[in-house]
């Protein structure tokens, strides 16, 4: 109740003031970028435009805090990235853990996979793979103070897929919320349990509308709103963004997209109360209304954008992409056909890799396929430092506010070899504050953070670093 008395006064005062609070920069002459002509999206070296809507922002974000707290809550990691930024309100995170100290507990997966912990109601969920063919297929829970196995429960997959280093392996992230857990694996398989591991609805979207074509596999993760699953498949063959309804894993909406490989994964953002679907997927940046699946903004050109996912933080739009030149900064209120003003900025020197890029504060942080950390000044996409991490990273970084702690605003950057560089966040150079070595087998894939303790996954085990304060 207090909240929201004090989210109605606090609105009132910002809407009858947003007007003085609003800076706007503007670009050269806009160039019209079509999909049809597939005209590059990037814009001119050194062009910059910012717009910051204070009432739309405050709007959104209240919307957003009231329909989806437990979003916001350090004891949740409900998807991919979190809630698809990577950034952890979580309180008293570790910066230091190493094979002999500050290990809660390890366990041991069933099968081997690819994607992030999540972690909901106390209970970490992961899922995995078994066979020469990947046709065993695995969700897993386990207690989060722990590390108890709670339950794995196995099913049969549509579609198999020769084993290799060189094929995904159960990568995609899970989704979570109070009811259930939503696992998607690469042999097509959708599948509702709730949180005690009973099945509530599974459905194969290979047997409903065709194989998944490639040589690499499926590789992307599901994300959520409110009532739907959203799940894009990008391949060489059909390829379509599908919207299924949590109950009854039935589609709410379905749009067929030409063919493009990619294994990048939706984003779900927010703008004046209204959900969008951002998309970045070789070659293309593009938006969907989360409520019908209309495109509402798009452009294509993009160079190299097949792995990493795009990142919206508030009013902006990170799009990566392994060819340098294309990682730009968009603007979330685009409307057809991108054109250069809605390009914020670009990064020149940048490129990436698996990680999908952070916004942290006043910075955005990349780490390309060489494991070299960039770090560029959120407002221009100007360099502010970088730094060899040692290792490239299969899992993208987490931000962490330090608002909680003595610790201040940092950045966990996951080696794939095992290594957790902790970078302070921004300023002009680098400032390593921690390095946490554990010895593995195989590579960190992702990680979960939540209130105490980091939840570390590699192909087939679960490292507990910190202190679980359930």
């Amino acid at each position: 109740v207090f909240l929201l008395l004090w989210v109605n006064v606090s609105a009132s005062k910002i809407r009858a003031n947003a007007r003085d609070h609003c800076m706007i920069q503007r670009l050269r002459p806009p160039t019209r970028v079509s999909s049809r002509t597939r005209r590059p999206v990037a814009p001119n070296p050194g062009a910059c435009h910012s717009r910051y809507d204070g009432t739309n922002m405050i709007r959104s974000f209240f919307i957003c805090l009231l329909l989806s707290s437990h979003a916001f809550a350090g004891s949740t990691w409900p998807s991919f990235r979190g809630t698809g930024d990577s950034l952890s309100d979580a309180k008293d995170l570790p910066l230091k853990w190493s094979d002999t100290e500050g290990i809660a507990w390890t366990a041991e997966i069933k099968g081997y996979g690819q994607s992030s912990p999540v972690v909901h109601g106390g209970k970490v969920f992961v899922t995995s793979v078994e066979g020469k063919t990947k046709t065993t297929l695995h969700v897993s829970a386990f207690d989060l103070k722990s590390g108890k196995p709670l339950w794995v429960k196995t099913f049969n997959g549509t579609q198999p897929i020769e084993d290799s280093d060189y094929v995904s392996k159960a990568p995609g992230t899970p989704c979570v919320d109070d009811k259930a857990v939503y696992a998607f694996f690469e042999s097509g398989e959708l599948i509702a349990l709730d949180h005690d591991g009973n099945t509530l609805w599974q459905r194969s979207l290979t047997k409903e509308y065709g194989s998944f074509l490639g040589n690499h596999g499926i590789g992307c993760s599901p994300a959520q709103t409110k009532d739907n699953i959203i799940v894009l498949i990008d391949h060489d063959g059909p390829s379509y963004l599908l919207a299924v309804d949590k109950a009854t894993g039935k589609n709410a909406w379905k749009v067929d997209r030409e063919k493009r490989v990619s294994w990048s994964s939706p984003v779900v953002a927010t703008r004046k109360g209204k959900e969008q679907i951002i998309i970045s997927s070789n070659g293309a940046a593009e938006a969907y209304s989360a409520e019908d699946g209309k495109r509402i903004w798009g452009g294509e050109g993009v160079k190299g954008n097949t792995v990493a996912s795009a990142t919206v933080a508030q009013d902006l739009i990170v799009i990566s992409s392994g060819t340098q030149g294309y990682n730009f900064a968009l603007k979330l209120d685009a409307a057809g056909d991108l054109k250069d003003e809605d390009i914020i900025w670009r990064a020149e020197s940048v490129s990436v890799s698996f990680g999908s890029p952070l916004v942290l504060g006043d910075h955005v942080y990349f780490v390309s396929k060489a494991g070299v950390a960039y770090c560029v000044k959120r407002a221009t996409g100007e360099d502010a430092w970088l730094q060899r991490l040692g290792d490239s990273c299969w899992a993208s970084p987490i931000g962490v506010s330090g608002k909680h702690d003595e610790h201040g605003e940092r950045v966990y950057f996951f080696t794939k070899g095992g290594n957790t560089v902790v970078i302070a966040g921004g300023g002009e150079a680098a400032k390593v504050i921690a390095e946490n070595k554990l010895t593995i087998e195989g590579r960190i894939y992702g990680a979960a953070a939540v209130d105490g303790v980091f939840v570390i996954r590699t192909g087939s085990k679960l490292y507990c670093a910190g202190a679980p304060s359930r």
